[in-house]
């Protein structure tokens, strides 16, 4: 088990940053993840800082070179300014081994013009969003070869922010990763969800994952619970010293 700090329970981001984070819970939880295979990382309670290891999670993922698809249901620069809290600069992986799919400003026209970000224009609604979107990916698809490819969420709470249906709309938007899985090589998907801001999807997450880990604060320290999985039953020390 990993080293524990006792962060005391205070709420701030950069001393993850200061303080320097291990790499070891990372890496020991994609190992558990079957190649092609699908990890959901819930946060269960927000003081637990999930959605801030998923992040390093992604830095992690970008940083040794892998290539990574991000759907994102939160602003961008909600998104870049959040990374930057754990490390991560995502204007210099953008557009090179980091590729965004931005749901939210799609939604709601918000257009970008900068080179590795997709979008969807025109009018949206629940059920055109996802015609235009298997529209979309299949486009993509064909554009190029996608090896050793990373799908990554963040974060799926998003999608009860933007759509009337959200539980409908997030089934749909999941049936199409099959059509991913058929025309890309794919390393493995990472899911991120805040189950107190969105539980109309926790279900289907646990349905759908290989993995599953809920995060936790158990006396004042920050761990992830694998609840689903060949580990089940793990505690794991999510942010530690070296």
């Amino acid at each position: 088990m990993d080293i524990v700090v006792d962060w005391k329970g205070i709420y701030n981001p950069k001393v993850y940053t200061h303080l320097g984070v291990t790499m070891r819970s990372i890496d020991r939880v994609l190992q558990m993840l079957p190649t092609g295979g699908v990890l959901s990382l819930i946060q269960v309670e927000l003081e637990s800082n999930g959605e801030l290891f998923s992040l390093l999670t992604l830095k992690n993922l970008l940083e040794r070179g892998e290539t990574v698809f991000l759907f994102l249901y939160e602003p961008f620069r909600v998104f870049e300014n959040n990374a930057m809290n754990v490390g991560l600069n995502v204007r210099e992986h953008l557009g090179k081994n980091l590729h965004i799919f931005d749901a939210f400003g799609s939604v709601y026209h918000l257009p970008r013009s900068e080179k590795g970000i997709h979008q969807l224009s025109g009018y949206l609604d629940d059920s055109v969003f996802i015609i235009k979107l298997r529209e979309w990916a299949v486009r993509t698809l064909e554009s190029r070869e996608w090896r050793n490819l990373w799908i990554f969420t963040y974060t799926s709470t998003g999608v009860c922010k933007l759509f009337r249906r959200p539980y409908l709309v997030y089934r749909m938007i999941w049936a199409m990763r099959e059509l991913l899985l058929e025309s890309t090589d794919t390393r493995g998907t990472v899911l991120t969800l805040s189950e107190p801001e969105c539980p109309e999807i926790s279900d289907l997450a646990y349905v759908t994952s290989d993995v599953v880990i809920e995060t936790h604060v158990l006396n004042g320290r920050r761990v992830g619970i694998v609840t689903k999985g060949p580990s089940e039953g793990t505690l794991l020390e999510l942010f530690g010293g070296e």
